[in-house]
């Protein structure tokens, strides 16, 4: 998209400038003094001031008797529309100023690609970066992590309260997608008073009921309730938006900026961390971080805890960075060993996806690629998005579903699907904790209780290559519940480099195969009516790709993550498959916690963001209690 304009009225950027002088007074708020930062001292250091690091932040300092420091690499982005306007998703992705713009090892078996892997570098890290869709995911999804002999909590009645706790949802409106009633109306469900707005499209395509009709009529249920444990079917889905701003709402709106008075908490952006800094010991003791400003090393000391809230990606490289990993990895790159966790970096799990586009009939159906072509539509979607905070800028996408297996693979197609998997796990040299998470996914697969694939509708062109005088749609389709594993190692002893990312994906040959017939239905519900009416050709995949074979090398030429990476620092057992235990505090260590992604032992199948909010929220309450 490229019609980032001169909106005047958008959110204010907020500076926050640190309270520094006189320069014996504890600085506070949003700083960039990496000296004053250093000078002082924390009972709480918290890496990465992103989704769940702001979080935390915010709710440890809501204890007046503790300091808290952040520091995060990236910068405050409140006020910036590549961030603010929910129809400017994507403009962020791969421009340095807002993103890691990570990149895969080639991929074994995606026809060895490198693979863009996007992480937010800002405040708010990939809550400021990706598409605000707000789910909750299956009460199986959660289970299945106490399956796997996760304690305390660690399961749907014990993530739910958290998930409510941060958010407060305004219910959709009354009809949209043919729905005759309203979603988001079950307070057991649904959050009332957290921190987070929570809101439906108020803008929706004269597209987005013809695409739920069509879906529906190939089968796919409605469920106007999918917050409430079961996330299957099509649904009309919530995002991360300010029903009173028209603007993403995600951790630094919400979180820091009404806290950032609190003269015991400073975050230090433009701030890089490099290493744990650890006394060894039978428990070893995290005594602060080093970080790097400008070419300068400074010291930050903690005396309570260190919090790493850097990432599926960053977490494990600083915690191989500071001794702790596999020994292997750690002599190789001449870094002393201080804790042996060969578990360390490994796990990885993520999402995939695959961009379907389509040209509609009317080139000038309201879509968000309208605004570049129509001067008339813009200045009216200018007017309702500055004085209503309303209309297209706002949009975000709406027509979500999840589909297990049985939904659109045949009973034949699945048997041998099943069989070729199961034939591959035993090939395989699993470990005992992947042998159980399988055993968990391969039962949910044949039940059929948990979404294996996912399809989005999007009323324009995210990659903004439609040409003036014709508008496209995409449909969007994810692998959610993929059985392929991958790794995160570092790659080298210089802090500043970035690591070894392997999602491994397509390991196992059903993850491609469940993709290949996203994209397949994805041609088959424009052909379907009463979507077919309104759609006059496909775009990518061009009609040449009609076969099995061309849909599979189409995926293979183009398939991507859906930005969810989990589990490189995983809840589970010491030794077998956990890097933490159930408190969050990483194992070998006495105060070394993980609070981000990383710690999900097993992939949900939903976007992930309000488990990582939920996941935040617990770990306060843990650390509040003493645990």
């Amino acid at each position: 998209m490229q019609y980032l304009l001169g909106l005047s009225l958008l959110t204010p950027l907020v500076l926050g400038a640190a309270v520094s002088s006189p320069r014996d007074a504890r600085i506070n708020g949003l700083t960039t003094d990496a000296a004053g930062f250093a000078e002082q001292s924390y009972n709480y250091v918290i890496v990465g001031g992103g989704t769940a690091g702001l979080v935390l932040a915010a709710r440890l300092t809501e204890m007046t008797n503790v300091t808290v420091g952040v520091i995060e690499a990236g910068f405050l982005r409140v006020g910036d529309p590549k961030v603010d306007t929910p129809a400017f998703i994507g403009q962020g992705l791969l421009d340095p100023d807002y993103d890691w713009s990570f990149q895969s090892v080639p991929q074994t078996h995606v026809s060895q690609r490198n693979i863009a892997i996007s992480r937010g570098k800002m405040l708010g890290g990939s809550s400021g970066l990706n598409f605000m869709i707000w789910q909750h995911g299956s009460q199986r999804d959660y289970d299945s992590w106490a399956q796997l002999g996760i304690s305390n909590g660690w399961d749907w009645d014990g993530i739910l309260p958290y998930i409510l706790k941060a958010e407060t949802v305004t219910p959709s409106p009354v009809g949209a997608l043919g729905y005759s009633g309203r979603v988001g109306t079950n307070n057991d469900f649904e959050g009332r008073s957290g921190p987070l707005p929570i809101q439906y499209n108020n803008f929706y395509s004269p597209l987005e009921s013809p695409y739920a009709q069509a879906l529906q009529a190939l089968g796919v249920p409605f469920n106007p309730d999918p917050d409430a444990g079961n996330s299957t079917g099509l649904f009309n889905s919530a995002a991360c938006v300010d029903v009173n701003t028209g603007n993403r709402t995600y951790s630094p709106v919400s979180y820091f900026l009404p806290n950032q008075a609190r003269t015991n908490l400073v975050v230090l952006q433009g701030a890089q961390v490099t290493k744990i800094n650890l006394t060894p010991g039978s428990s070893a003791v995290a005594t602060g971080v080093e970080f790097v400003v400008d070419g300068i090393t400074y010291n930050a000391n903690a005396t309570t805890e260190v919090v790493l809230s850097a990432g599926t990606i960053q977490t494990p490289q600083l915690l191989e960075l500071s001794g702790i990993g596999n020994p292997t990895i750690l002599e190789q790159y001449g870094i002393p060993l201080i804790i042996s966790n060969s578990d360390v970096g490994e796990n990885y799990q993520d999402h995939t996806h695959v961009v379907s586009q389509f040209e509609v009939t009317d080139p000038t159906m309201p879509t968000t690629n309208l605004l570049n072509t129509n001067a008339t539509f813009q200045q009216e979607q200018d007017a309702l998005y500055l004085d209503d905070h309303t209309g297209i800028y706002t949009y975000t996408a709406s027509d979500i579903s999840f589909h297990p297996m049985q939904q659109f693979f045949s009973p034949i197609e699945l048997a041998s699907s099943i069989a070729q998997l199961q034939s591959e796990i035993a090939a395989a040299n699993l470990s005992e904790w992947q042998t159980k998470q399988f055993q968990i996914q391969l039962s949910d697969l044949e039940a059929g209780t948990v979404g294996q694939m996912e399809l989005l509708f999007f009323a324009g062109d995210i990659g903004g290559g439609a040409a003036s005088g014709t508008e496209y749609v995409d449909i969007l389709n994810f692998g959610s519940r993929h059985f392929s594993r991958g790794s995160v190692h570092i790659g080298s002893a210089d802090p500043l480099a970035a690591p070894l990312i392997d999602p491994n994906f397509f390991q196992f040959t059903i993850d491609k195969e469940v993709v290949v017939k996203g994209t397949q239905i994805a041609r088959n519900v424009t052909q379907t009516a009463p979507l077919s009416s309104f759609i006059k050709t496909p775009i990518n995949p061009s009609t040449n790709v009609t076969s099995e074979a061309d849909f599979e090398q189409f995926v293979l030429e183009n398939v991507g993550t859906e930005w969810h990476p989990v589990g490189t620092a995983s809840l589970g057992p010491q030794g077998a498959g956990g890097v933490v235990n159930d408190n969050l505090i990483v194992y070998g260590t006495s105060n070394l916690r993980v609070v981000d992604a990383s710690v999900i032992p097993l992939q949900i199948a939903s976007h992930i963001q309000s488990t990582v909010y939920a996941i935040a929220e617990k770990a306060a309450d843990i650390i509040k209690s003493g645990n």
